[in-house]
């Protein structure tokens, strides 16, 4: 058998994320016929955003960039021409004061965090921990620590029943504490699973109590603003040199361009840009390249709020409304309040059943949901008998209207048969 150090062990661990990505692949490439992907973070094809990144490529082809940005390795910064514009404006749309010192890309948004939290604690450091001030959080952090189980800890949330079938998540202040180990605070706004988007106010109140303790607050703004800006509520999103900014390009189309970027304090910019060199050389400039130009003229944000926004609010209407005909009445279920994001968070309040074995009936009806304890991963071993983990599901809205409607038929008939069972 072959023998692993203590990094190999960790990684050969298999996690939600690995579910995720498996089913993702068989829904998409497996060839069987009705399967319903309700479990995916990949965004939809946008038909007016396929048409502007075929724009993009045609312009590299007739210019001859085409062969420079795949025929030659590019900064390890990142496309020179992107970060340029891209530090322009930030500058201009944000008002952030930042130069191409204070930005990086990297092979995506998720490589991007996962350099951040092992540079910044690890084990045997005197900062050990990364705080997550609201769980759950994005299941893609969950198998990202070198470290083992420690690396993370996350505060259970307020849980605050609004009028109707909503929820809303909230920052518990009062669990809430920064120990002399945290290195920093992290979170996604909105927040992947749930769409949350912690409110302006709790914003404040984690970066002064980040500002007094001395450590960076991190977020990855992948579903925000300045874009996707797939978001439905007023917030702002402020950066200076005590916070760390997560960007992509993912949700605006080109998730398979791998595109990450990171909005930091120069000396972390340096030492993620290292790190990146060492690792892969440099960033994939082809995403880059494609986005550049629009940077400039304002077409990436007229298509944010033209195209994106509008597209997403309407499939979060056609499911919201697909499970509102097929859940049964007498089931206990609410969604988190729409915010922001592609997902709607579903909270099946008693359910008899773990949401893991949920989602295997499920799944071998075709049905892909992901289960939610695992977006809960950074909770302490003292929560574990906390029930509310076990009772969630994550369901993506980013499908075609016969798909999304097979799925939550499959999904209540088998919730309603749970209930029925108990």
């Amino acid at each position: 058998m072959m023998e692993l150090s203590e990094m190999g062990r960790l990684m050969n661990a298999r996690t939600g994320i690995n579910d995720l990505m498996d089913d993702l692949y068989e829904a998409i490439h497996s060839g069987r016929g009705n399967l319903c992907q309700l479990n995916g973070g990949a965004p939809a094809a946008i038909p007016d955003m396929v048409a502007l990144w075929r724009r993009s490529m045609r312009r590299l082809l007739e210019t001859g960039e085409f062969e420079i940005v795949t025929q030659t390795y590019g900064s390890p910064r990142g496309y020179a021409p992107f970060i340029a514009n891209l530090a322009a404006y930030l500058r201009t749309r944000m008002g952030w004061e930042v130069t191409e010192e204070n930005l990086c890309a990297t092979q995506g948004g998720q490589m991007a965090f996962f350099m951040l939290f092992n540079l910044l604690a690890d084990k045997v450091s005197k900062k050990r921990e990364i705080l997550f001030p609201l769980c759950p959080d994005y299941i893609g952090y969950q198998a990202q620590s070198l470290s083992g189980s420690g690396l993370f800890r996350g505060v259970r949330p307020r849980i605050e029943k609004l009028e109707g079938r909503w929820f809303k998540y909230g920052v518990d202040f009062d669990r809430l504490d920064i120990r002399p180990e945290t290195a920093a605070i992290a979170l996604s706004r909105p927040a992947n699973p749930t769409g949350n988007i912690v409110t302006d106010a709790e914003m404040g109140q984690l970066r002064r109590m980040a500002a007094k303790a001395g450590i960076l607050v991190m977020v990855d703004n992948a579903y925000g603003q300045p874009f996707p800006q797939i978001t439905s509520v007023p917030h702002t999103t402020p950066w200076d040199g005590d916070m760390v900014m997560g960007l992509s390009l993912s949700k605006i189309g080109l998730p398979g361009t791998r595109t990450g970027i990171v909005v930091a304090r120069k000396e972390l910019i340096d030492l993620l840009v290292r790190t990146g060199t060492a690792a892969s050389l440099c960033p994939n400039n082809l995403g880059a390249a494609l986005v550049a130009p629009w940077l400039v003229d304002g077409t990436l944000d007229r298509a944010c709020t033209d195209w994106i926004a509008p597209f997403y609010r309407g499939r979060a209407d056609f499911l919201l409304g697909q499970l509102e005909q097929w859940m049964p009445e007498d089931i206990p279920w609410r969604v988190h309040r729409r915010e922001g994001g592609m997902f709607l968070w579903l909270w099946l309040e008693g359910l008899p059943v773990p949401a893991q074995e949920l989602y295997v009936r499920c799944r071998s009806r075709g049905c892909f949901v992901n289960p939610g304890h695992h977006f809960f991963f950074a909770l302490p071993s003292s929560e574990r008998c906390w029930r509310h983990p076990h009772e969630c599901l994550r369901l993506s809205y980013a499908r075609d209207d016969a798909e999304l409607e097979r799925g939550v038929r499959i999904l209540a008939e088998e919730t309603a048969r749970a209930y029925a069972r108990s």
